[in-house]
């Protein structure tokens, strides 16, 4: 990936056409990755006048954030899905146990 100048002296943009990965960098900061952004995307950049504007409107808000995209994410939500099934399991089974061997007494009972 090539690093492009764009009509902005303060920022720079890198694609990769194979992937569909834009890279924008801004001065004193690092790279930013953005994911599946089509090419004319990339071409409008290159050719607006104000780039920063578009970058804001059109492309910021498809960032990728460089630990956001692992493998094991899907895993670590189902193993928080099913820690938070057992705890409400857990907490219901405590806070509705009728005691007496699961019968309830009459006086237990309230009319509505």
């Amino acid at each position: 990936m090539d690093w492009a100048a764009l009509k902005s002296k303060h920022m720079h943009a890198a694609y990769d056409a194979e992937t569909r990965d834009l890279l924008v960098k801004f001065p004193g900061s690092r790279s930013v990755k953005h994911a599946d952004i089509p090419p004319h995307v990339y071409q409008n950049l290159l050719e607006t006048s104000d780039p920063h504007f578009y970058y804001k409107y059109y492309i910021a808000p498809c960032r990728v954030s460089p630990g956001h995209r692992r493998r094991g994410s899907m895993a670590s939500y189902g193993l928080k899905l099913a820690f938070l099934i057992a705890a409400c399991s857990l907490l219901m089974a405590t806070t509705i146990d009728p005691g007496n061997d699961g019968v309830f007494e009459a006086s237990e009972l309230r009319p509505n």
